[in-house]
């Protein structure tokens, strides 16, 4: 998970050059119609951005009146914005802005779609709003779906104006499972008096199903771990030099990205005693 900067391309030109590519002129000027709502749609939509307050966004106030239905605008992002070459800059724009292509919601996975964060069969007047469009690998976009926030369900991160994606709070501890293998287990590491944040991380992980991917992963780099120790490399390491070993990926990676549940997995191993010690026997 990381933060990026939010898409340069206007709304209201991304809007146009979508209408633009409808053939139908009837159909056309209807959406022609309804541009100067859509403008005030997506200045709301900022203006919740701003004060990272997704969970206040309601239907009502995205609603186009214009349309007859709310799927007019699902049909104009996918068969116009989505496809269209007027709008091909902005698109690209916004799966390129994802260093190396990682996926900013897991920090893993890699760009495939483009995400509406607020989904476009709730929130019809920003269904093409860039700002509202975020680069997306399949995993998380599949798990996602059309989450909604709400007052009793806690809005998901934002990659493009979330500021505590700057800070550090993915942390990851080693327990042992039923066959008495060690297993990784991710939290959420906030300031008890943070209640409502903690909520919000807390529902990213569970929408992304992130607890269960990293998981999955930690539980194979556990495995190659342990194998390096077996290896020609590792096979005459002691307690210290594997403790070296482990510092050493956890502070190169949290040089990349603060919260890594590679780095968190890693750590988690550097600070077991039992698992280094009792578990694999190094002193």
């Amino acid at each position: 998970m990381y933060k990026l900067s939010p898409p340069i391309a206007d709304s209201s030109e991304t809007y146009d050059n979508s209408v633009a590519t409808i053939r139908a002129k009837g159909t056309q000027s209807i959406y022609v119609s309804a541009a100067e709502t859509i403008k005030q749609r997506c200045r709301t939509f900022d203006l919740l951005a701003s004060s990272q307050q997704f969970d206040l966004a309601r239907e009502a106030n995205f609603r186009v009146p214009e349309l007859s239905d709310s799927s007019m605008m699902a049909d104009l992002y996918d068969k116009q914005f989505a496809r269209g070459l007027l709008t091909k800059d902005t698109r690209d724009s916004i799966r390129n802005a994802a260093p190396n292509s990682i996926c900013p919601y897991c920090g893993d996975g890699i760009v495939a779609q483009l995400d509406h964060y607020l989904p476009k069969s709730v929130y019809a007047g920003i269904t093409v709003h860039p700002s509202n469009l975020v680069p997306s690998c399949r995993d998380c976009n599949h798990a996602k779906k059309a989450y909604a926030p709400s007052l009793q369900k806690s809005a998901i991160l934002h990659p493009y104006f979330d500021q505590v994606l700057n800070m550090r709070w993915l942390k990851a501890s080693l327990t042992l499972n039923r066959q008495n293998s060690p297993i990784v287990d991710f939290q959420v590491s906030v300031e008890p008096s943070n209640i409502q944040l903690e909520k919000r991380l807390r529902a990213h992980l569970e929408v992304f199903e992130l607890y269960k991917r990293y998981s999955i992963k930690a539980a194979q780099l556990i495995n190659d771990f342990q194998a390096m120790l077996t290896s020609e490399y590792g096979q005459n390491m002691d307690l210290s030099e594997a403790r070296l070993h482990l510092q050493r990926h956890t502070s190169n990676l949290y040089g990349g990205r603060i919260n890594s549940w590679e780095a968190a997995t890693y750590e988690a191993m550097l600070t077991s005693d039992w698992y280094l010690s009792e578990y694999l026997g190094l002193s």
